[in-house]
């Protein structure tokens, strides 16, 4: 240590000594400059005047300099003795130090968990070039309209979009599905990212009838090139069609939205989807120029909006762009929960330094004989408020580095629950900002806290400490600071345990919700059959009819499929038209989720047929085209009608249309999420379907016994159809279920979690400052006793005292709430944020929390012996 605090003076009297001397040739030319006629005069030389002036000026000047040298100096001594003093006292009393540090380390670890995740969410930048140029369409749109606004709006520089699909890769033992990222040759210029090896795809090879090229993701270069340095030039086989590898992306790059494994062009890979206007799939990302603003672009972007619904009316008419930054489109979502939940984790730091600031004043009231005496004997206020602060400011840090450690444990907690909304979460760590946010809240956390014993230590009354032995004034000073503090405690207690009871309340009702169908012992697969294979209808047909007989013949199986599974995030919409309706002008057609079937769908889900028939082996190709719509697009299409035999057709079809027959009515199905409204549904049989492109299918198997071993039997049967066909997507319906609620659930868990920790921590602040109170009316309990009180009456005081104290934190309490639960509306489903009912039970719970922590300490005071008491000093 000794060697530590001389290398520090050293330091110190080297950077003053520099400073000395610059300080000293300032005057020196000042001097100069004020006496030049007197030295021409004198005949005195330029260097002999600067001699002259260095004696004269500089040992006035360099003994300033010691001077401010040794104060500093001694300040430094002073401080290190505080900081031994007050590490020798901590050492003294370890369960006061230990309980000071836990503390602090449970309020703090836990507001650096949520810190980092909000840091690598919300703060860190996009690991783009430029990213604050970047912008994101609300909605998704077509490569054609995408390559008009290329050619039409000035204020992109570039701009490109991307849509990942599923794909079959059979480059390893077995096929398997891989994401691929069909995406323009903008998308990666736009984002100004880099391939680790290799190159990305030109403007020239991204044409129909381009070269079939691909760069891969470094996870895809790892799992299936074995990091082969020169894969480049490799050949992959995707789809049923070869692809050469021309470069590998870096680590850090992911799309913004999803994750790929390849990209490939979108014009080569599928020219069909490319180059239809109204196929809306694509995410697009555009990159402002020098200067341009938001909102400057949004004004372009709305003129041009307005020329492509006068020119394509059938596919643009109601078309209306929204950009938003890149970064706010990203973590939008999210950013609601995420701020939330670090507002509520900061109330449990407050409720912790309540408790850590109780502390020290128990501990400043039982120490104020010593600081009596030592300011008696000539120590100042001020040295003794230093020594306080300096002990404070030690327990603070020594609770942010073990808040450090809770802080891990918390984060990798938090990355354990993630829901899959969770935007960005491999910027989730500890960095450089976090480290800095730990350092802050604990040294402020220190100096703040530790004002309220030092105002304890200002206001000390030396004669009449001295006089009695006790200090009157300290103590009745800290007993009402701490009632304030618990007070306070019982508040923020209330309004966590508030918000997180909505929260329990509201996913409780949304986990009730009818998803429409049955989950139970229901398992779902994906598989999509390659277009160098199935490129006819037919032959997509028959595998589908085969496999159902194959799956169908298994003991005990039901089994059907569907395009797309419900709450798998993804279907269809169409426009369509009904017949005998008014007429709606072209591009105005309502739009409605389409699904195709086969098999005994219905049944295998469990989904409640209302009126009407289901489909029949009859209903097939050749036959008079029928459909099934569910409830939701009878109530609002047929709210006075019988659906029932009613003829619809798809929106801008080839003439003649082709005219489908509504033959039964299904429940609704929530497919987009159980927190989201139902939208119409039409679903059609797949072998009556002429989308081609449809190659894409969902089974789903029913089956008493849903385990492993039946999913590899349905591989196999599927695998004795076609070898080459992947089996992905492998779930439980109830896991599909599960992972829809994740985001809420999160939510649920995060606060509930903070406030049982926030309870805890009001529990023992209340508990301390009673236990505190009645150790501090010994005497006057055993007086009261002495004269003829009961212990009832002991009871009842010590009780009383406590509830006045309940009762004010909870009032307290009640009126923040109603304040500040209004910022979580978005995050409820289905309650109010001034649910009544939610109030009145955390308001009870609290109220039997607080009177129980004050039964033990008023049990103690009814055990006081009164000649003990007596003599209680």
């Amino acid at each position: 240590m000794n060697w530590l605090l001389e290398l520090a003076r050293r330091l110190s009297m080297l950077m003053h000594r520099r400073q000395f001397d610059a300080d000293l040739e300032e005057e020196v030319r000042l001097h100069l400059e004020l006496r030049q006629e007197e030295q021409f005069a004198s005949g005195m030389t330029a260097d002999e005047a600067l001699a002259a002036a260095r004696r004269q000026f500089g040992n006035a000047t360099y003994m300033r300099e010691e001077s401010r040298i040794a104060w500093g100096w001694e300040w430094f001594e002073n401080m290190a003795q505080d900081v031994r003093y007050g590490a020798r006292m901590l050492r003294k009393s370890p369960g006061f130090t230990a309980v000071a540090i836990l503390t602090l380390a449970l309020g703090i670890g836990a507001n650096t968990a949520i810190f980092s995740v909000i840091n690598g969410v919300l703060l860190s930048p996009l690991p783009y070039k430029n990213p604050k140029q970047l912008v994101a369409m609300k909605e998704n749109d077509s490569l054609p309209n995408v390559m008009d606004i290329q050619r039409q709006v000035p204020a992109f520089s570039q701009g490109g979009g991307i849509n990942v699909e599923k794909m079959d890769y059979t480059g390893g033992t077995d096929p398997v599905q891989v994401r691929v990222g069909l995406i323009d040759a903008g998308f990666l210029e736009t984002l100004g990212v880099q391939p680790m090896l290799g190159r990305i795809i030109s403007p020239g090879e991204d044409v129909q009838g381009g070269p079939r090229l691909a760069m891969v993701s470094n996870h895809f270069w790892q799992d299936y090139l074995g990091s082969d340095p020169h894969a480049v030039g490799n050949t992959i086989h995707l789809g049923g069609n070869s692809y050469a590898v021309i470069g590998v992306m870096p680590a850090s790059f992911a799309p913004p939205v999803g994750h790929a494994d390849v990209f490939v062009s979108l014009w080569v890979c599928d020219p069909g989807a490319a180059a239809e206007r109204d196929l809306h799939f694509m995410h697009t990302y555009w990159r402002l120029k020098e200067g341009v603003t938001l909102a400057q672009a949004q004004t372009e972007m709305g003129a041009i909006d307005r020329r492509l619904a006068e020119q394509y009316p059938a596919e643009e008419k109601e078309r209306k762009t929204q950009l938003v930054p890149l970064h706010e489109w990203l973590v939008g979502d999210v950013r609601p929960a995420l701020l939330v939940l670090f507002g509520a984790v900061g109330l449990v730091l407050l409720i912790a330094c309540a408790n850590f600031a109780s502390l020290l004043m128990m501990r400043a009231v039982a120490e104020r004989r010593e600081v009596v005496i030592r300011a008696a004997l000539g120590a100042g206020r001020g040295r003794l408020i230093r020594k306080t602060l300096t002990e404070s400011a030690l327990l603070s840090i020594l609770g942010g580095a073990a808040g450090l450690l809770f802080a891990q444990w918390g984060t990798s907690m938090l990355l354990a629950l993630r829901p899959e909304q969770l935007a960005r979460l491999s910027g989730i760590h500890m960095d450089t900002r976090v480290l800095l946010f730990v350092l802050v809240v604990s040294v402020l956390t220190g100096i703040v806290f530790g004002m309220a014993p030092v105002w304890i230590v200002a206001r000390a009354d030396v004669a009449e400490a001295l006089k009695s032995g006790r200090s009157t004034t300290a103590s009745t000073m800290g007993h009402g600071i701490r009632k304030i503090l618990v007070i306070s405690e019982l508040a923020v207690a209330l309004v966590l345990l508030v918000g997180a009871g909505l929260l329990i309340k509201g996913f409780s009702r949304l986990r009730s919700m009818n998803p429409g169908f049955n989950s139970a012992n229901v398992i779902t697969m994906y598989l999509q059959l390659a277009k160098t294979r199935y490129a006819e209808i037919p032959k997509q047909t028959q595998f589908r009819r085969e496999l159902l007989t194959r799956l169908n013949f298994l003991p005990g199986v039901q089994a059907a499929m569907v395009t797309d599974i419900p709450l798998g995030g993804n279907y269809v919409d169409h426009g369509f038209v009904i017949y005998g309706h008014p007429p709606v002008a072209v591009g105005g057609e309502p739009e409605v989720q389409t699904l195709s079937v086969m098999g005994e769908y219905f049944r295998v889900m469990q989904i409640p047929l209302r009126a009407g028939r289901d489909f029949t082996p009859l209903d097939r190709e050749g036959q008079p085209l029928v459909a099934i719509v569910n409830e939701e697009l009878v109530r609002e299409f047929f709210p006075h009608e019988n659906p029932i035999g009613a003829r619809i057709h798809w929106a801008r079809e080839t003439e003649p249309p082709q005219w489908m027959t509504v033959i039964g009515v299904v429940g609704d199905v929530k497919h987009s999420g159980l927190n989201q409204p139902t939208d119409p549904a039409v679903y059609t049989p797949f072998s009556q379907s002429d989308e081609i492109w449809k190659r894409f299918m969902t089974l789903a198997i029913r089956a008493p016994d849903a385990s492993p071993g039946l999913v590899e039997e349905v591989k196999k049967q599927i695998w004795s159809l076609d070898g080459q066909i992947p089996v992905g997507d492998v779930h439980a319906m109830d896991e599909l279920i599960a992972v829809s609620l994740a985001q809420q659930r999160f939510n649920m868990l995060l606060l509930g979690l903070f406030a049982a920790l926030a309870l805890i921590l009001a529990a023992v602040g209340i508990y301390g400052a009673m236990a505190y109170a009645v150790n501090q009316r010994t005497h006057e309990i055993g007086i009261r006793t002495a004269l003829g009180a009961q212990r009832r009456d002991v009871l009842r005081l010590v009780m009383r005292d406590g509830a006045k104290i309940a009762f004010l934190g909870i009032a307290f309490g009640i009126a923040g709430a109603l304040a500040l639960t209004r910022l979580m509306a978005s995050l409820l489903f289905e309650v109010k944020p001034t649910d009544p009912a939610t109030f009145a039970g955390v308001a009870i719970l609290l109220a039997l929390v607080a009177l129980a922590a004050c039964y033990i300490p008023a049990r103690r005071a009814m055990r006081v012996d009164p000649m003990v008491a007596l003599r209680y000093e």
